[in-house]
């Protein structure tokens, strides 16, 4: 551990006592033992911070209670000091940014490639998030020379609103042990000390894959709806970005992985409204695609805009490194179903005219009448000439393309427990197995 490093630095080089002086010890130890010992409250085991040591040699201290010879006096202050310190700062690191490394665990977790030599790895948890770094232990030095520890160890307490909530469920019991280390891994992500958080924020957008469901919160209104996530082999990526526009009727470029077994069969792709697009001579019909010029990457299928497309009628954009997004759908029977991992890792969403109208600033009727417009356009009837021309759109009412402005804070989360819809605390499917690799790293941390 980091902290156990700063420990053993602090006293190799010889520094200064911090706890111990020539009156012994203070209600600076009191102070940190207190919150010592509502530790296991928060699924940590008392034990990683030797508190039953701790008490019995401050007990000792405070009664005199040290033995006869000046060694055994020396051994039992020595002793203390040292654990009083190491105790600190791994509790205030912990607490403060979390006892496990989020980016190295959630990164470990999906094997992209591997050999006798070494092994690649999905890079799915794509969430800045804070470290304890040399600037963190030396306040916390220096809180403990200024006899401020108990504001300190106040301070470092995680902002995430969860966090007391998913506490609050542990301590008052009833639950199964797969419960209890079901609630212990998720208090563990609410201490996460995410760069960019939703507390942060009047108004997001925060979707939470094992719930497969989308809020967004503002101060005067909220609202909630149903979404479908990328499934087990194609994981929707966890992030935080920003919403930055609306897009109606958007182009499907399908991906690779999908137009490699579908380029051949030509039917399929004319009665789903597809073409071929090559670098060279651009627009094609769909008999003239190529495998290998899909494989190489110089040709594309695309499927037009409108009804039918698999995006659906409007896509929500916003940068990020996984060529993701949030979109409507053109199957949205599977929104009555509970398991909800259906997509090649973007998030569809139940209600997009509701999200596109969250979005907006201050959206004045006239443009919201032109988004729903656009979401119901027969745009099929537009690409095609044979078509009764009766059936063609309203252009002035057709819009393509909405900025978001300001831009819209998103969050993809992943949280097994979890407030529903209602407000209510509720247990969800480990859909990727992320629960298993935080158990299993923090098996050294509980009990």
């Amino acid at each position: 551990m980091v902290a156990d490093r700063q420990t053993r630095s602090h006293y190799l080089n010889g520094r200064p006592l911090l706890w111990i002086d020539r009156m012994g010890i203070d209600q600076r130890a009191d102070s940190l033992m207190a919150y010592l010992e509502k530790v296991e409250e928060g699924g940590i085991s008392s034990g990683v911070f030797r508190r039953k040591q701790l008490s019995i040699d401050m007990n000792r201290a405070h009664n005199m209670d040290m033995g006869d010879s000046v060694a055994d006096i020396n051994r039992v202050f020595a002793r203390l000091e040292y654990n009083l310190t190491k105790a600190f700062l791994r509790y205030c690191s912990g607490q403060h940014f979390g006892y496990l490394n989020a980016e190295y665990v959630m990164n470990h977790c999906d094997v992209k490639d591997s050999d006798s030599v070494r092994v690649t790895y999905y890079q799915l948890f794509d969430i800045k998030v804070k470290h304890p770094d040399e600037n963190f232990f030396s306040k916390a030095m220096r809180k403990i020379r200024n006899d401020s520890v108990a504001r300190f160890l106040k301070e470092i307490q995680p902002k995430n609103t969860l966090y007391p909530a998913l506490c609050k469920r542990l301590k008052e019991g009833g639950l199964s042990e797969a419960q209890r280390l079901t609630t212990i891994c998720n208090i563990e992500r609410s201490r996460w000390y995410l760069e960019d958080a939703p507390e942060q924020h009047k108004k997001y957008v925060l979707v939470n894959v094992p719930s497969y469901r989308l809020f967004a919160v503002c101060p005067d209104s909220s609202i909630s709806m149903r979404v479908g996530c990328g499934t087990k082999k194609s994981k929707t990526p966890l992030l935080t970005s920003r919403i930055q526009r609306m897009d109606l009727n958007p182009k499907w470029f399908v991906p690779q992985s999908i137009a490699k077994g579908i380029v051949y069969s030509h039917g399929y792709l004319k009665r789903n409204n597809m073409y071929i697009y090559d670098k060279k001579e651009g627009k094609l019909d769909a008999t003239r695609g190529s495998y290998s010029r899909i494989m190489e990457g110089k040709q594309y299928i695309v499927q037009e805009g409108g009804p039918g497309n698999s995006l659906g009628r409007i896509i929500f954009r916003f940068p990020n490194n996984h060529a993701v997004y949030l979109h409507d759908t053109s199957t949205p029977w599977f929104f009555q179903r509970s398991f909800r991992a259906v997509s090649h890792g973007c998030v569809r969403v139940q209600e997009p005219f509701r999200l596109a109208q969250f979005l907006l600033k201050d959206p004045d009727e006239e443009l919201l009448e032109k988004i729903k417009y656009s979401m119901s356009a027969n745009l099929t009837a537009e690409q095609n000439e044979d078509i009764d021309t009766s059936l063609m759109v309203d252009k002035s009412m057709l819009i393509h393309q909405v900025k978001v402005e300001p831009e819209i804070p998103l969050f993809i989360t992943y949280y097994t427990v979890y407030p529903n819809q209602d407000g209510v605390l509720t247990e969800y499917q480990d859909v990727y197995g992320y629960d298993r690799a935080l158990k299993k790293h923090l098996k050294p941390f509980i009990n």
